[in-house]
C-alpha cells in the first residue's frame, strides 16, 4: 500500500509539473517507464527520445519534461535536437545536384550531419560535454556558433523520425502523394532518402521512447501551420501562401511519417494518441524498456 501510494503521490506531482502533456494516464505511463532505472543511483545517463510527425508538438514536450524531471526527481536533463543538425544550405545544394533536387529540402534522412549527431551522443552518454550547431531556420542555413550542452542525468533527444527504421523495398515502388508522382517518378529520391537512415541508427538508440501521433495529415499540416504563422508574426513577415507553402514542405515528410507511426507504434514504450484540437486522445504503454534498455 505504502508503494502505492507513493507511486500515486510521484504521479500526481509528474502530472502537476507538465502543461500542455498534462494526462494523468501519460503520467502514469511515463512513471512507470522512469522507475525501471534507479535515477538517483545509476551513474549512465538515461535516454529519453521523442518522436512524432512535424507540429505535433516534440519541442515543446521535451522542455515540459525537462522541468518534470527537475521538479519530480530533481535530476537534470539536456535537450538534443534533431533539427539542430540540419546541412548547411551549399551541403544540400551539392546534394540537389549529385543525388535529387528534392534533396536541397531540409528534414527527410540524408540532410543532417548524422555523424555529428552521433557523436554528440556518444559523448553525452559517457558524461563528457558536446558542442552543437545551431540552424537558423529563417535563413535555412547553419551559424558558426555551436551551443556547448554540459553532461546531465537525463538526456532528451527530440526529432520527427527518431528512431525510425528503414522501410521495405517493397513499399518505395508506388508513390505517395503529388510530389513523389511528379518530381521523383522514378523513386531516386525516396530510395536514397531510405537508405539515409542507416547512418543515424548509432544515435537513435534509447532507453525511454516516447511517440507523438497526429490523428492525420491534415492535423499535422494545421499544427504546422499555426508553428509557422506564429514565427512569422515574430518577424513581422507576410502570411500569405503559408498553408500552401506548408503542404508543400511537409510532402516531403509524409511517406516516412506514415511508416513511422505504423512501425514505432508498437515500438516504444509509450505512444501518445493526438486529438484534433491537439489533445490527449490516448496513451497507449508498451513499457519495452522492462529488463531491456535500449543502449548500444
Amino acid at each position: 500500500m505504502k508503494g502505492t501510494s507513493n507511486r500515486e503521490r510521484k504521479a500526481r506531482q509528474l502530472n502537476a509539473s507538465l502543461n500542455k502533456y498534462k494526462d494523468s494516464s501519460f503520467s502514469f505511463a511515463l512513471l512507470e517507464t522512469m522507475e525501471l532505472f534507479e535515477i538517483s543511483k545509476n551513474s549512465s545517463p538515461i535516454v529519453v527520445s521523442v518522436s512524432g510527425a512535424p507540429g505535433t508538438g516534440k519541442t515543446t514536450l521535451a522542455y515540459e519534461l525537462a522541468g518534470a524531471f527537475q521538479q519530480v526527481f530533481g535530476v537534470n536533463s539536456a535537450i538534443v535536437s534533431l533539427d539542430d543538425f540540419y546541412l548547411p544550405r551549399a551541403a544540400r545544394e551539392d546534394l540537389a545536384k549529385s543525388i535529387h533536387p528534392l534533396a536541397i529540402t531540409r528534414g527527410p534522412p540524408g540532410t543532417h550531419d548524422a555523424e555529428t549527431l552521433v557523436d554528440v551522443i556518444k559523448k553525452l552518454r559517457t558524461n563528457f560535454s558536446a558542442r552543437a550547431p545551431i540552424f537558423n531556420k529563417a535563413l535555412d542555413d547553419k551559424v558558426e556558433e555551436t551551443r556547448l550542452i554540459k553532461p546531465a542525468r537525463i538526456i532528451i533527444c527530440e526529432g520527427w523520425f527518431w528512431g525510425a527504421i528503414a522501410e521495405p523495398a517493397s513499399a518505395l515502388v508506388n508513390p505517395v502523394n503529388r510530389l513523389e508522382e511528379e518530381q521523383d517518378q522514378l523513386g531516386v529520391w525516396r530510395k536514397w532518402v531510405n537508405g539515409q537512415i542507416a547512418r543515424y541508427e548509432k544515435a537513435f538508440t534509447s532507453d525511454i521512447s516516447i511517440h507523438l501521433r497526429a490523428p492525420s495529415p491534415d492535423a499535422s499540416v494545421k499544427w504546422r501551420k499555426q508553428q509557422e504563422e506564429e514565427n512569422l508574426a515574430a518577424y513581422g513577415e507576410n502570411k500569405s501562401n503559408i498553408k500552401l507553402n506548408v503542404e508543400r514542405f511537409l510532402s516531403h515528410f509524409e511517406r516516412l511519417v506514415r511508416w513511422i507511426d505504423k512501425d514505432l507504434s508498437g515500438r516504444v514504450d509509450i505512444e501518445i494518441v493526438l486529438d484534433q484540437h491537439h489533445g490527449i486522445a490516448r496513451v497507449n504503454l508498451h513499457k519495452q524498456t522492462s529488463g531491456n534498455s535500449k543502449k548500444d
